[in-house]
């Protein structure tokens, strides 16, 4: 079976889970007999050759041009029967081609997709909401409220240059291309239930989490005399949506006495790219909690078993509707229970009480005084560590997209 895999990034230069969660699938696959994968990934111009659409990092890794941006989700990328997108396809002849995105690579790639390669099997894995929310794909409206459900005259109250007919118009076009789709994944059930209350059929639907190279748990941090589990640390991106000034307003109403007992670090990167204002303000923070916070900068995914030996707990700060967070599969694979918001896909992974503990979404003080009831609690702590799942594979998640990708063929023979 031959299978190409797209992305709107490649890990390389964005260490997002959707860009994680595709290239492993690319690697799994091409790790099985009897099958191929190539790996199909939106780049920015200064990252490709100049003038060309296209450049190849080995056999089966392509970058791809790309310029798709969230609101209208349209390329500017050639696709005629002369393009190089279409001679790519008509190279490798696929018998699947597997989004895992769209954005910035443009919906019209599925149109084409189907066109060239009609017998193939196409299957769209949605990582977040970019086709119900046109503000970033978060769904939180743009006074900072979270929406709870699509609606056109809802949309138009956010951006007061749109109408509700348009957005009526933008849903009708993008359910257009997602017609031609003939499976959708959906990494968390969250997601998926928002998406069929957006109009899209259940029986298209599969859930499938994301898989990880198999590692072994790293031992529990030793404690020596009285000692409290109050190491904490944050992993992953920083930008608005990922909370991390919440984090941060916790530890400083903290007590002088629990601050004493307690250290935070923040692996993660992005912040060089927010806005002046956001950065100023996750900056002053950081000098203003710097006695007990120590911001790393980014990280490499084969660092992560390494620094999370010095870790107690994982925390997350979202105030959006996280599908499934590539960082909680990781805290569980390491050993770790995870401190996250009572929302979307974060909540449905993190069974409070099980496998870590949820707090008030966007709400620093019920985090603070969460964190403060646990530091001293090694009974609840070993407890959660005994409770945590066993995170999926890159074996098991590409067994389970196999079977997927046959079981669609055999529908489309019978």
């Amino acid at each position: 079976m031959k299978v190409i895999l797209f992305s709107h990034s490649h890990p390389l230069f964005s260490k997002g889970g959707g860009e994680f969660a595709a290239y492993y699938q690319y690697q799994g696959i091409n790790a099985t007999k009897n099958n191929e994968a190539w790996f199909v990934a939106r780049a920015e111009d200064k990252q490709l050759h100049l003038g060309v659409p296209i450049a190849a990092l080995n056999e089966k890794e392509f970058l791809i041009s790309g310029n798709a941006d969230v609101k209208d989700i349209t390329t500017w990328l050639a696709l005629d029967d002369k393009s190089d997108f279409v001679s790519m396809l008509k190279s490798i002849q696929p018998d699947v081609l597997h989004f895992h995105h769209y954005a910035f690579l443009g919906l019209e790639l599925i149109r084409v997709a189907k066109r060239i390669c009609p017998q193939a099997r196409i299957v769209l894995t949605l990582h977040e909401y970019i086709a119900i929310c046109m503000h970033n794909g978060q769904m939180i409206k743009t006074n900072g409220k979270l929406c709870y459900q699509y609606s056109p005259r809802e949309c138009a109250l956010c951006f007061s240059n749109q109408t509700p007919e348009s957005f009526f118009l933008r849903e009708r076009y993008i359910k257009s291309f997602f017609s031609l789709v003939d499976i959708f994944v959906s990494p968390s059930y969250f997601l998926r239930e928002r998406y069929i209350a957006w109009g899209l059929p259940a029986d298209k639907f599969r859930v499938i989490e994301n898989g990880l190279p198999v590692e072994e748990k790293v031992p529990l941090r030793p404690l020596f005399g009285d000692g409290q589990r109050g190491r904490f640390a944050y992993f992953g991106q920083i930008n608005p949506y990922k909370g991390l000034d919440i984090i941060l307003d916790a530890f400083a109403i903290l007590p002088q006495r629990i601050k004493k007992q307690i250290s935070l670090d923040i692996f993660g990167a992005g912040l060089d790219r927010q806005t002046t204002e956001y950065k100023d303000k996750i900056n002053a923070r950081l000098e203003a909690n710097k006695k007990i916070v120590h911001y790393h900068g980014p990280y490499e995914a084969h660092e992560i078993q390494r620094l999370m030996r010095d870790v107690d707990w994982v925390m997350m700060g979202s105030i959006w509707w996280e599908n499934s967070p590539l960082v909680i599969q990781e805290a569980f694979k390491f050993g770790r229970p995870v401190i996250c918001p009572d929302i979307g896909g974060m909540a449905e992974k993190v069974q409070d009480g099980v496998s870590g503990l949820h707090y008030r979404a966007r709400d620093s003080l019920s985090l603070a005084t969460l964190i403060e009831s646990v530091i001293f609690n090694n009974e609840l702590y070993e407890k959660l560590c005994a409770g945590l799942p066993k995170a999926p594979t890159i074996d098991d998640c590409v067994a389970t997209h196999l079977e997927l990708y046959n079981s669609i063929a055999l529908q489309s023979i019978n």
